[in-house]
């Protein structure tokens, strides 16, 4: 029978990464230069207690099992462990005796890979982790914090809302605001994308609605050509765009004032009657490519107990795999015809459970559905 040790040193003795051999008692029996030089010459000892905190019953694995791979540390040092068992045993003429080696015959090579660089960069990269969550998380609070809430507004709107992001941070946004005693604005906006620029882009486009207010007083079409202008000047990398619906209340002419910027959900007027309106106005998306374009101006009648419906394409665009069809804007008129003697709340609600049908594995846009009662 060859000696194990032999056989082990024309084996090992020019692999370059650390090595050695056990018996079946786990002693080891052969170190390898490269092990030598790391950690001197082991021979003789168990293998286990060489490991940093190491024990014969942590190291079970070393007689239960043929192949294994494991993790251990040696003298502060992480490595990667690859143990086989291997059989040195050989017959007078030469040939392997498979089927006649015995117990004794049996050795443990395990080689060692110094895994150091990939621990620090697995802990690099879990804290940079960590750093991004914890800055999505405050960017999504600020996102969530710039939204009105469901609430009466100045005596004039009863407001209802819901909103659920595809990501931890979406595009959608919408807003009312009081221009004057007499004027109020109202708008649903979806920005290109998802993430933390898009959630940037949402906070800066909704400040600049709020410090145009001038500008929508003198109209909606007004104020999204000084919106686009704001937009260029920002000057975004990247092919990203807003769409956006405005809406103009003017409480003593009972008169809505309607521009759409690329916003392909046209609003909905559910007339105290019962009739309902949809509002197909149109225009080019707030982007780079829209600096010199002229909005048009829709105005149409609206008076205390009517109601204005407004959503975002993800409400209307999932499809059920299933049947292949789409939620639709259809889907929004019947629900809300539906549901009108509800109140808005009860009617967004409706909405996005319907919605929710169409995106039972996963929604792939934010959904936004917003519902605002007219009161006086």
């Amino acid at each position: 029978m060859t000696d194990p040790v032999t056989a082990a040193g024309k084996l090992l003795e020019n692999y370059g990464n650390p090595a050695w051999v056990l018996d079946k008692a786990q002693n080891i029996v052969y170190v390898n230069p490269a092990m030598q030089e790391l950690f001197g010459d082991l021979t003789g000892q168990k293998s286990y207690v060489i490991y940093d905190g190491g024990s014969e019953s942590v190291d079970s694995a070393a007689t239960s099992e043929t192949e294994f791979e494991s993790e251990v540390v040696i003298t502060d040092v992480p490595f990667r462990r690859l143990s086989t068992v291997v059989d040195f045993g050989e017959s007078e003429n030469g040939g392997k005796e498979a089927d006649k080696s015995t117990e004794t015959e049996k050795f443990r090579i395990e080689y060692f890979e110094d895994i150091s660089e990939q621990k620090l960069i697995h802990t690099n990269m879990a804290q940079a982790l960590a750093k991004i969550n914890a800055e999505v998380k405050v960017a999504k609070t600020v996102q969530n914090s710039i939204l009105p809430g469901d609430d009466t507004y100045w005596n004039t709107f009863a407001f209802s809302s819901l909103y659920i992001p595809a990501d931890d941070l979406g595009g959608d946004f919408y807003d009312l605001l009081k221009l004057n005693d007499d004027e109020y604005l109202l708008y649903m906006a979806d920005v290109s994308g998802h993430g933390i620029r898009t959630a940037l882009l949402t906070v800066f486009m909704r400040e600049r609605v709020r410090a145009n207010t001038a500008a929508a007083a003198a109209g909606t079409s007004e104020l999204l050509a000084k919106l686009v202008r704001d937009f260029c000047a920002l000057e975004s990398e990247g092919m990203m765009y807003v769409t956006m619906v405005l809406c103009k209340y003017t409480k003593s002419k009972r008169e809505l004032s309607i521009s759409n910027a690329g916003h392909g959900c046209f609003p909905l007027i559910v007339r105290d009657s019962g009739r309902i309106e949809t509002i197909p106005t149109r225009g080019m998306p707030i982007c780079t490519l829209a600096e010199d374009t002229v909005y048009d101006e829709e105005i149409v009648s609206i008076k205390p107990g009517d109601r204005l419906v407004l959503f975002t394409d993800g409400i209307v665009e999932e499809v059920d795999t299933t049947t292949g069809r789409s939620f639709g804007p259809e889907g929004v008129r019947e629900l809300a015809e539906k549901h009108r003697e509800y109140n808005g709340s009860y009617l967004a609600r409706q909405i996005m459970d319907e919605s929710n049908k169409y995106a039972l594995i996963s929604a792939k846009d934010d959904r936004s559905i917003v519902v605002v009662d007219v009161l006086s």
